[in-house]
């Protein structure tokens, strides 16, 4: 008995080694999942004001991961700076989605707040009312964070911004993926960033129409973004994780 998505070939824009979720979940649908990073993600280095709070994470009231890679490259400097992951007791750490609290665990510690959403929209509602007025939160970031959380935070609260990673164009690209979709020899390409998008336009071949592109965004802001760009997503993923963007390609051939 065939699947739904069989034979059917997949683009993955995410940076390497992150596909892996969905690559299983489109797996289960007989589909096929291509990596084809668009970003890479590489840690900046700290500067002396940076080093300085690190060292000094006693005064902050709160901690917010809104990424994987922020809690990566966070606690990687916090081990080359005093050896061990350890936080103040009183450091109350709040993260946006489920799948970055999970992070958490590898540095034997746990989120005080978790929001149900997996975007700063959803996350700043909640965790506003959960700041005192006054308090000190830090936001270990990349260079190409948004500044929804800080911008409603620092309406009571003292925010400060470290940037320990950037998104980067990578240097090399996956050719053979290129082609298919100059060929239009896929089915969909997924995004899971404004900045894998803008890359993505960036790397394709001159004669590629971008607005001929089938596109699957993992939510909103890389909606606006492709928008932005000209350009009609096919798919809009309700809720901004793999599975989210698996039921949302599930949804759209099961309507076909």
């Amino acid at each position: 008995m065939s699947k739904l998505l069989e034979n059917k070939v997949f683009i993955s824009t995410r940076p390497a080694g992150q596909s892996a979720e969905l690559e299983n979940l489109l797996a289960e649908e007989s589909a096929t999942l291509i990596s084809m990073p668009t970003i890479e993600i590489k840690p900046l280095p700290l500067d002396e004001f940076a080093v300085s709070q690190l060292k000094n994470l006693a005064e902050f009231n709160w901690i917010v991961f809104t990424s994987p890679n922020g809690l990566k490259y966070f606690f990687a400097r916090l081990f080359e700076i005093q050896k061990n992951y350890g936080l103040p007791e009183h450091l109350k750490i709040a993260v946006v989605g489920k799948k970055t609290a999970a992070h958490l665990e590898c540095y034997g510690t746990s989120a005080s707040f978790i929001n149900l959403g997996n975007t700063a929209e959803d996350f700043v509602v909640d965790f506003f009312h959960r700041v005192n007025l006054g308090e000190r939160v830090l936001f270990p970031i990349g260079n190409l964070a948004r500044t929804v959380i800080e911008d409603k935070i620092s309406k009571k609260a003292v925010c400060t911004r470290i940037l320990f990673y950037e998104t980067l164009l990578p240097e090399t690209v996956d050719n053979k993926a290129i082609q298919l979709i100059a060929n239009d020899q896929y089915d969909m390409i997924v995004l899971t960033s404004p900045s894998s998008c803008t890359n993505l336009l960036q790397l394709l071949p001159e004669k590629t129409d971008p607005l001929k592109l089938r596109l699957v965004c993992i939510g909103q802001t890389t909606s606006a973004e492709v928008i932005r760009n000209g350009i009609e997503p096919l798919i809009t993923a309700g809720t901004a994780n793999s599975q989210g963007i698996y039921s949302a390609i599930l949804n759209y051939f099961q309507k076909k």
